[in-house]
């Protein structure tokens, strides 16, 4: 009846019923700390989870920092491997450039090859209108005819050296191996030795490649103490 009193009259209650309340109140806020735990208990355990907190962060950094250097990483794989790529494209335009280069000199020598046989075919019609000429000019009733064909023979030839065709000239100059082929060797005590005295064929070139040599009478020049 005391104690009733007591309560009833407004005195306060006892510290253990005033803890007994604020538990109360935490637990309705939900800041209730676990049974046993002391005041000190519960701000260490706060201290060790902002501490785990702190590592989190810390790993999470570390987490983020391999990221960007593994990033970085792939792209300069990715860039290394693109200049590769941009070499070997240099490398095959310069391939392609050559083989055409190359591929247009050799159309280019098989046409001038073809042209230059077809010449040669030609060159013996050349000949005869040259013969044709020489006996028409002795006889003086062919005038008319010999015009006709010194007409013929100035377009052939014209044509002929429009396409790279020359005539080799060689009468009263030394004899050459590469352009010259002697037929007639004359010995002779006087003049100039290995000098060319007549021209039995024309000899040509084409786009300065030889095509036909001249066929030549070549002077050999002898001493006294040469041989009969």
């Amino acid at each position: 009846m005391t104690k009733k009193r007591k309560i009833e009259e407004g005195e306060e209650p006892s510290p253990s019923r005033r803890v007994s309340e604020e538990d109360r109140v935490d637990v309705k806020e939900g800041k209730a700390r676990p049974p046993g735990e002391t005041e000190t208990a519960e701000r260490e355990r706060g201290v060790l989870e902002g501490e785990g907190a702190s590592e989190r962060e810390i790993v999470d950094t570390a987490s983020e920092t391999a990221s960007v250097e593994e990033i970085e990483k792939e792209i300069e794989q990715e860039r290394n491997l693109a200049q590769e790529y941009l070499e070997h494209l240099q490398r095959l335009q310069a391939e392609f450039s050559n083989y055409r280069k190359r591929s247009q000199k050799e159309i280019l020598e098989a046409y001038d090859y073809a042209k230059a046989e077809l010449i040669c075919r030609l060159l013996p019609v050349v000949d005869d209108l040259e013969r044709a000429m020489e006996s028409l000019d002795s006889d003086c009733d062919s005038k008319e005819a010999l015009k006709g064909v010194k007409l013929v023979y100035g377009k052939l030839k014209s044509a002929l050296q429009a396409e790279g065709l020359e005539a080799i000239e060689c009468k009263g100059k030394g004899f050459d191996p590469n352009y010259h082929e002697a037929v007639v060797v004359t010995k002779s005590g006087e003049g100039v030795d290995g000098q060319v005295i007549r021209d039995f064929q024309k000899g040509y070139t084409f786009k300065g490649r030889l095509v036909r040599p001249s066929k030549v009478e070549v002077r050999q020049v002898q001493s006294d103490q040469g041989d009969e």
